[in-house]
């Protein structure tokens, strides 16, 4: 039985939620960047997503130096694909995403992943590392979310504004 809650108007589907608000917003980095190796680097210039036929729901994050907030509680997936490369070996590359919930006064490790680059011909050779997660926005004036990239060594960021190459991803699915 499908029932509009009179309080908050939700639609349920014998009790259960089925039509909260979505949010599909995609945000990319526009251009190659170094970052130093050794030390995660927070990324801080990104840009919305303005690639021809992109998605009509590219709205609903902020973004300031480095640091996402959410538009409205809710559950969200997030996604992130960190692209990049080099012109040697590197023993590992990763990506992180880290979380605050006290307004940036501290983050923790949300999700990380670590990868390899082995150069094969002596020119630049690339990967990726993609790390996604499911965050329970409790309170959307609080909740904060940055993204650091990190190498062995020196890598460059992969980045192009004609594509889409080193990028994030935000879903909001359901309320929290």
């Amino acid at each position: 039985m499908i029932t509009i809650d009179g309080g908050t108007g939700v639609i349920l589907h014998n009790g259960i939620e089925i039509a909260s608000d979505k949010m599909h917003d995609q945000w990319v980095i526009e251009s190659d960047t170094s970052a130093d190796g050794y030390t995660s680097n927070i990324l801080n210039n990104w840009t919305r997503s303005s690639i021809s036929g992109g998605g009509a729901y590219l709205t609903g994050m902020s973004h300031s130096s480095g640091v996402f907030t959410f538009p409205k509680t809710g559950i969200y997936r997030v996604d992130f694909d960190f692209k990049y490369y080099v012109s040697d070996d590197r023993r590992y590359v990763g990506a992180v995403m880290e979380l605050s919930t006290n307004s940036g006064g501290s983050y923790a490790d949300l999700a990380r992943t670590y990868t390899t680059l082995k150069d094969i011909d002596s020119n630049n050779s690339f990967n990726h590392s993609n790390v996604y997660t499911h965050i329970d926005v409790q309170n959307a004036t609080t909740y904060r979310l940055r993204f650091k990239g990190f190498g062995q060594s020196d890598i460059t960021l992969y980045g192009a504004n004609d594509d889409i190459r080193t990028t994030v991803t935000f879903n909001r699915i359901a309320n929290t």
